[in-house]
């Protein structure tokens, strides 16, 4: 987001700042070219993963398929 190719999983360029009372993390996103450029930290915050549930199911998906989305991160 914004800064380049920042992903959940590549921890080296986030960090998680919080967790909300409604399940949404927090994190901050450190720009992947830190050591070549100033470049502003980012924050934002995600989707909980039950109203992301209630989404796919709105759209029609079997929420079933996504038993494993828990252990997502």
């Amino acid at each position: 987001p914004r800064l380049g190719k920042n992903y959940i999983r590549a921890q080296q360029h986030h960090s998680l700042l919080s967790v909300l009372p409604d399940g949404s993390r927090v994190y901050e996103f450190h720009p992947w070219e830190k050591n070549l450029a100033l470049a502003d930290t980012f924050v934002d915050t995600d989707v909980p993963i039950y109203d992301y549930l209630k989404e796919l199911e709105r759209r029609g998906e079997n929420i079933d398929d996504y038993n494993t989305i828990w252990y997502y991160y």
